[in-house]
Formats: structure tokens, C-alpha cells, sequence
């Protein structure tokens, strides 16, 4: 009697076993806990079967003296900056180029341009973050667009403008929210700025910093820092500059233009602007700009 109820429970423990395994539609093939799919990058990003990952990013700062390139991941958040020795990297290549050519290539990465990097999907806690073990590079074609440059220039130009405003700052604002620029773009930028300088940024605008705590509100006063800004005012029409000849079937080029003002602050009585500044863009590659006036206080 004994071994006939042992039988039943351990057939009855089979049953609710099989259940269990059965039961609960499955989230999809290849799913993990939570119906999230390990076949298909979460982030935007693309992963290989070897579980590399490959991401794009826009190259603000093409680096030299020893210096690393800076990247922005592109559709990024604030933040999302990253360095990268691209020579440094065996299969480098450039879109639309054959390795032989390449080889008679007098190349150096330019900023503005969209980089594709494929690595093991590490990235090192620091701030940039830093690769793993980088696999490829390849310089994109299509994409180009070095507004990050340009308002890089505008920065350094607005740093030796009345240099008494900021030689001494120990602390170093930028706020970039008023442009075009994508968040991580700002940040890259405003990285790239502050390592012409020697001083790590802090990103925010003037509001924000004075609630960290940087800027005396009251005083109206950054006793340690200077920030600069920049903000858009008005795009131009792209009819107002000058277009060359267009023949009959010849690709119209992708003119574009911007207004903007920028600024560094000391303090109520302490800060210099440039206001009405424009420049242009053709394909991407945004030229000279012009200050259409300057402003002290």
C-alpha cells in the first residue's frame, strides 16, 4: 500500500512539472526573462553573431598631440561622449575606399564626420566612456556635418575675447541647450572645449547651475567659474546666400544657415557677448561665421 502511494505522488509530481514547463505563452524565440528578445540590440545599436556591437557616432574632435578622438553617439543622451584612438585601430577604413587606395591616401579624420565602430560591447566606466576591445572602424560617407566644430571655434574665439573674464576660473560652465546640436553632441563639445583649456565642464544652463550650487544667484556672481553658452535664434533662409551655377540635371547642394548669439558670464557686471552671428552650410560643411555685433557689461 505504501509503495502504490509513493507511485501516485511521484506521478502526480511529474504532472505539475510538465505543466509548468508548458504553461505561459513563450515572449518569442531565443527570449530571455522578460520577453526581451537576445536577438535584437535594445539600444539601436547592431550586434553580430559574435556578439560585437556596432554603433555610429559623429567625430567632434579628430584628435592629435597625443590626444584622443572625442565621439558623440549619435541619437545619444547628454553624456553619451566617448574617446577613441582611431589609428590605433588594425582595420580602419574609409567608406567607398579600397584598402590600396587608402594606402596612397594623405588621410586624417576630419570632424564632422560619421564614424561606424564595431567592438566586443565592453566600455570602460570613466568619463569619456572608453571602448573595449575595438574590432573595426570604417569613416562613413554620407552624413557629414561639423556644426560641432564650428560652435567649438565659437567657443575658443569667445576664451581669448576679454581674456580677464575667465584666466583665472578654476570651474568651467557651457550650455549648449539652445542649439541643433543632439544632447550628446552638447557634451562632446563642451568636452572638447574644456580640454583646450585644461578643466573638466559642467554642462548646464544658468538656472541650473545656480541651484548646483556653482553660480550665486543672489550675487549674481560664478566667483570660481565663467560660462559660456550659445543659443540659436532664428535659421535663415537658405535663399539669402549666394548658389552657385546648377546645370541642367546637376544635384542641387544642400545649402543651409544659422542665427545665433553667445555668450560668457562672469557675473552681473562681468560678461561679453557676440549677438547676431550667422554662418552657412554646404552638404554639411558650415563655413565662417560672422559676428554681426559685440556687447560688455
Amino acid at each position: 500500500m505504501k509503495k502504490w502511494c509513493l507511485f501516485l505522488s511521484l506521478y502526480f509530481c511529474a504532472c505539475l512539472l510538465a505543466a509548468c514547463a508548458g504553461g505561459g505563452a513563450s515572449p518569442g524565440e531565443g527570449a530571455e526573462p522578460g520577453g526581451i528578445s537576445s536577438e535584437e540590440p535594445q539600444t539601436g545599436e547592431e550586434t553580430t553573431e559574435s556578439g560585437q556591437v556596432t554603433e555610429t557616432f559623429r567625430l567632434v574632435d579628430a584628435g592629435d598631440g597625443g590626444r584622443s578622438a572625442v565621439l558623440a553617439k549619435m541619437d545619444g543622451r547628454a553624456g553619451d561622449v566617448y574617446t577613441l584612438d582611431i589609428f590605433s585601430v588594425e582595420d580602419l577604413t574609409i567608406e567607398g575606399y579600397t584598402q590600396e587606395q587608402m594606402a596612397l591616401l594623405d588621410w586624417s579624420p576630419t570632424p564632422g564626420a560619421l564614424v561606424e565602430v564595431t567592438w566586443d560591447g565592453t566600455v570602460m566606466e570613466s568619463y569619456p566612456a572608453q571602448f573595449g576591445e575595438v574590432a573595426a572602424v570604417r569613416i562613413l560617407e554620407d552624413g557629414f556635418n561639423d556644426l560641432c566644430r564650428l560652435y567649438r571655434e565659437v567657443l575658443n574665439d569667445l576664451w581669448e575675447t576679454d581674456p580677464a573674464l575667465n584666466e583665472d576660473i578654476t570651474e568651467l560652465g557651457v550650455d549648449l541647450s539652445k542649439t541643433s546640436l543632439e544632447a550628446s553632441e552638447q557634451s562632446a563639445v563642451a568636452y572638447a572645449f574644456g580640454m583646450d583649456h585644461g578643466l573638466m565642464p559642467v554642462e548646464g544652463t544658468y538656472q541650473e547651475l545656480v541651484d548646483q550650487g556653482y553660480i550665486d544667484g543672489e550675487n549674481l556672481l560664478w566667483e570660481d567659474g565663467c560660462l559660456f553658452s550659445i543659443k540659436e535664434t532664428q535659421d535663415q533662409d537658405p535663399v539669402a546666400f549666394s548658389l552657385p551655377c546648377v546645370g541642367p540635371g546637376d544635384e542641387i547642394p544642400d545649402y543651409n544657415g544659422v542665427r545665433f548669439d553667445a555668450e560668457k558670464w562672469r557675473g552681473g557686471t562681468g560678461a561679453y557677448s557676440f549677438t547676431n552671428c550667422t554662418a552657412a552650410s554646404l552638404d554639411g560643411h558650415w563655413s565662417v561665421y560672422t559676428v554681426g555685433a559685440e556687447a560688455i557689461s
